[in-house]
């Protein structure tokens, strides 16, 4: 009987295990994300977004991921601080939903530069070996 317990305590352990491996993957994929919208990388951006990417905004706007990747590399869009807070990953197989808040500062070209306060729900779809964002959705708090 021990035996048997012993296998599904080590059998636990190794999934938890691979688990918290996954949630901190996804978890340095929303950091990559986020420097790299700061930084307006353009190769970047490419690299971490899905070709079929929604990306939603608080106030209705819709982009794809080459709408997306141009705004914020040409500067249309520019983050000029963001800060991650009281982050959530769940992951399901090959997709994850990460849920944040979202704290900083934006100045686009045609206004002036503006706090930032968000919730956000993004989609992360794992290809290979890299978590690639899918889908993101804001709400102004």
């Amino acid at each position: 009987m021990n035996k048997y317990l012993l296998i599904i305590f080590l059998f636990s352990a190794s999934a938890v295990c691979a688990q918290s491996k996954e949630v901190a993957a996804v978890e340095k994929a929303v950091a990559d994300l986020v420097k790299a919208m700061v930084d307006g990388d353009e190769s970047q951006l490419k690299m971490l977004t899905d070709p079929q990417l929604t990306y939603g905004h608080s106030n209705g706007l819709i982009e794809n991921q080459s709408e997306f990747i141009h705004a914020l590399s040409s500067g249309e869009s520019n983050f000029t601080e963001i800060t991650i807070e009281n982050q959530t990953v769940d992951i399901k197989g090959k997709i994850a939903l990460v849920r944040h808040f979202l704290i900083g500062a934006t100045h686009n070209q045609n206004s002036d530069p503006a706090p930032v306060n968000l919730g956000v729900l993004t989609v992360w779809h794992k290809k290979g070996k890299n978590w690639t964002l899918l889908a993101r959705q804001a709400y102004k708090r």
